[in-house]
């Protein structure tokens, strides 16, 4: 560890970085590439950038709306979110709008064509002339649009990306988005596009920064702020996990849950029991872990009934991890029904990735099983699931292990006759080269069996 690393040295190193870029006019898309403990010094600057202490001349915008796989409904989301910036008070610290419009900036006020449709497209129309209404901005200052990076299970946005690229960004706009080092999510290749892309890969070191900050002052670390405290407390839990130290690990997921107590909202009551839950699952704590999972759910499932947005993403999250204990514990059939349930209220939530997963697992369990009439339909199921995601999506994603195992349990139980229209669709869904796509090494990988001795029959 270096002994001089501290977080407003790493912080000025993203700033740096982006100075590099900054004064380039031809990037449509900036993809910060980042390692998973340092996503959060650079989220913090591309913040910092949308308050008045910004240092850079674009304006800054972020848009929270999660990508689930599916272009027109994201897009559809995004424009409401875009109206929602002018129709309903916001925190005036980030209500940019307010902002210009007190310091007098803006030339006249900006209500959004309410009658478009809700594309993309029609968002940077708009966003192009909201730029318009606003007094003292040159040729070089733009809209910059950031795209936080959301989960690392969430569905790849490349194709998304792509496509924005290919139908043309507006000179006055760029876009942002933060991409996970670890699991790509944000990767494009196509030749034509890729001279508007620019990739940021700052090298940083933000364990040694904290844990350094962490040491001044006997050990304390922003001491103001409980909501700096509970999220550096996340960082120790995580790094706790690394020394396998079960007594440790309780001791400081102790304090998370008391931090997390006193910041007494029931969202973030029942993140901290997930997190909880996932670092007992990491160490192979399988007691703790299902503890702490159970009342997550619970809480979620609270959330979820109440209409709290922040209540279904934990829900599933949790049911993937209890699906994976009840595996590990050798109850298959347990373990089914959970990814069974975890399909149909994804259903429910029109959250076609997570539909395609709960019944892959589903499929693949009763493969173990010999299941193979089961199997299949519950296989099939999951890739309709999966048409509905984007073709990047599909091509990218465990839609591939779903239809190759579909494939090799319909040799068994189908003729060949039989199995044309599945091909067909696959072709339909993945393009011409589809074969090649499902032998490839992590595919083929599929149809391995697990180890009979952790299953009960």
């Amino acid at each position: 560890m270096a002994a001089s690393t501290s977080v407003a040295q790493e912080f000025y190193k993203v700033r740096n970085e982006w100075a590099g870029i900054d004064d380039i006019q031809s990037w449509k898309l900036a993809i910060w590439v980042a390692q998973f403990h340092d996503v959060d010094i650079i989220d913090k600057f591309m913040e910092t950038e949308r308050l008045p202490i910004g240092v850079f001349n674009d304006i800054f915008f972020r848009f929270d709306t999660e990508y689930k796989g599916d272009h027109t409904a994201f897009e559809q989301q995004l424009w409401k979110e875009f109206e929602e910036w002018f129709i309903k008070p916001q925190d005036a610290k980030y209500d940019m709008y307010l902002a210009l419009k007190n310091e007098g900036l803006l030339l006249h006020d900006f209500v959004p064509d309410t009658k478009l449709v809700p594309t993309f497209g029609n968002l940077l129309k708009e966003l192009v002339r909201f730029r318009r209404c606003i007094d003292g901005l040159d040729k070089h200052t733009h809209f910059c649009l950031y795209f936080p990076p959301g989960r690392p299970d969430t569905a790849p946005l490349s194709g998304w990306f792509t496509k924005k690229l290919e139908e043309g960004i507006p000179s006055e706009i760029r876009l942002a988005t933060i991409d996970f080092a670890e699991k790509r999510k944000v990767v494009v290749t196509n030749r034509k596009v890729l001279p508007l892309v620019a990739e940021l890969r700052p090298v940083l070191d933000m364990p040694a920064a904290i844990d350094n900050e962490m040491s001044k002052g006997g050990g304390s670390y922003d001491t103001v702020s409980t909501d700096a405290r509970y999220r550096n407390q996340i960082r120790i839990v995580m790094n706790t996990t690394i020394k396998k130290d079960e007594p440790l690990l309780t001791r400081e997921v102790n304090t998370l849950l008391l931090l997390s107590r006193q910041l007494n909202t029931p969202s973030t009551a029942t993140a901290t029991l997930l997190i909880a839950a996932q670092a007992y699952f990491s160490i192979g704590s399988s007691d703790n872990c299902k503890m702490y999972t159970e009342e997550a759910l619970s809480k979620a499932a609270k959330l979820m009934e109440a209409g709290d947005a922040s209540g279904y993403p934990t829900w599933k999250a949790c049911m993937m991890l209890k699906g994976a204990l009840l595996m590990g514990a050798r109850k298959r059939k347990e373990s089914m029904a959970v990814y069974e349930q975890l399909a149909l209220t994804a259903t429910e939530h029109g959250d076609a990735f997570f539909m395609m997963e709960g019944y892959r697992l589903c499929g693949h369990l009763h493969y173990e099983m010999r299941a193979y009439e089961q199997a299949f339909e519950t296989l099939l199921l999951s890739i309709t699931a999966g048409s509905y995601l984007e073709r990047e999506v599909r091509r990218q994603s465990t839609f591939l292990q779903a239809a190759y195992l579909a494939l090799l349990v319909g040799k068994k139980i189908r003729t060949p006759q039989e199995l044309e229209p599945v091909k067909e669709q696959l072709a339909s869904w993945l393009g011409n080269d589809w074969e090649s796509l499902l032998q490839e090494e992590g595919v083929v990988k599929a149809k391995a069996r697990q180890k009979r001795k952790r299953f009960a029959l």
